[in-house]
């Protein structure tokens, strides 16, 4: 009886946990500029990935007509790589964010191969954020060289952790974007839709 049950709740998910699609030129960035993202105030420093902007407001169009709800977007897709806090609050004691940004065009950030996990919600009180959950070996590594930087340089052990991420490109939002102060984590525990690969 337990596993009849278990098999009807597997399908009820199932047939609740609906699908959109993704052009896989979203993985086409190997020609893209890395950009730049240097300041001095504690959002201004970051490095990220950029990303083919086209199949991403593609899949926002998708994903505002499923929702039925009217999104904003930043005009833009990126996968943040090192975040504004962990550079502002943890690195830049130690490692300049132009050292950073040498380590990822050294290790071709922008060629990075990732793969698309799922498209996620995140929520806090009436507030709602979109992302494309990500995973990728490549980016990780990158990480890995900027923690072993950081810790050479005398960094503290465990205060910025390469493999403490979570890689997402953010869809859109309904009035701003929730990050993991507002208790979002962008994993795959926060799967909404599965995303399956365009075919025209």
């Amino acid at each position: 009886m337990k596993s009849i049950v278990s098999f009807f709740l597997v399908l009820l998910s199932s047939t609740l946990f609906a699908s959109l699609s993704i052009n896989p030129s979203v993985f086409d960035n190997s020609k893209r500029e890395m950009p730049s993202h240097q300041g001095e105030g504690r959002f201004s420093s970051y490095l990220s990935m950029d990303i083919n902007y086209h199949p991403v407001k593609e899949l926002f169009s998708k994903l505002e007509k499923q929702l039925g709800v009217k999104l904003k977007n930043r005009g833009e897709a990126h996968i943040t790589v090192v975040t504004p806090v962990e550079y502002f609050d943890v690195l830049k004691e130690h490692v300049s964010i132009t050292e950073i940004e040498n380590i990822a065009r050294e290790n071709n950030l922008q060629a990075s191969k990732f793969t698309t996990i799922c498209l996620g919600e995140g929520r806090f009180q009436d507030l709602r954020t979109y992302y494309i959950v990500v995973k990728s070996q490549e980016i990780m590594n990158i990480r890995d060289k900027i923690e072993k930087l950081f810790l050479s340089r005398g960094g503290k052990k465990n205060s910025f952790s390469a493999k403490k991420y979570y890689p997402h490109i953010t869809l859109g939002f309904t009035k701003r974007d929730l990050h993991e102060s507002d208790g979002v984590i962008k994993d795959d525990k926060s799967c909404r839709f599965e995303l399956l690969p365009k075919i025209d």
